[in-house]
């Protein structure tokens, strides 16, 4: 079998809504994030959701501060099977992570974490509306989502 080297399977796969698994920092461990922006490849830096399967904290955290109920994005059944506990997993939009791509390869690597394929066109609307909701999320980051 032969074994394709992340920087090649990033640097040809990434696109919005393509899923990474990595850790990232050191002690921290792995998790899964979703490409945000509409033409990573062209961009300088490439913008990441985040899946966890937090959502009483996720839903606190929006309420508390009074955020909009759409930066809160469920994961619905059958929609991210890759997902160990998919039925309990949620993006919380309002938090997003940025790294160049070499620093996106090396995290993959130094955590041996996963490539997978892109989520469904309708669970991207959804994350997409929740990030352009969000009051935390920077403009210029919300400029790259379409």
């Amino acid at each position: 079998m032969v074994l394709i080297p992340t920087k090649i399977k990033v640097q040809l796969g990434i696109e919005q809504g393509t899923v990474y698994n990595f850790s990232p920092e050191k002690g921290i461990v792995n998790h899964y994030f979703i490409v945000l922006n509409k033409n990573p490849k062209k961009d300088d830096e490439i913008y990441l959701g985040s899946f966890t399967s937090n959502k009483d904290d996720v839903l606190r955290f929006i309420e508390h501060f009074d955020f909009d109920r759409k930066t809160y994005v469920e994961i619905e059944t059958n929609e991210c099977p890759f997902l160990p506990r998919e039925s309990e997993s949620c993006i919380n939009c309002n938090k997003t992570r940025r790294y160049d791509l070499q620093k996106l390869i090396d995290l993959i690597d130094g955590s041996d974490g996963s490539c997978y394929s892109k989520i469904s066109n309708k669970l991207m609307v959804r994350i997409i509306e929740g990030v352009k909701a969000s009051k935390m999320v920077p403009e210029d980051i919300k400029r790259v989502l379409c």
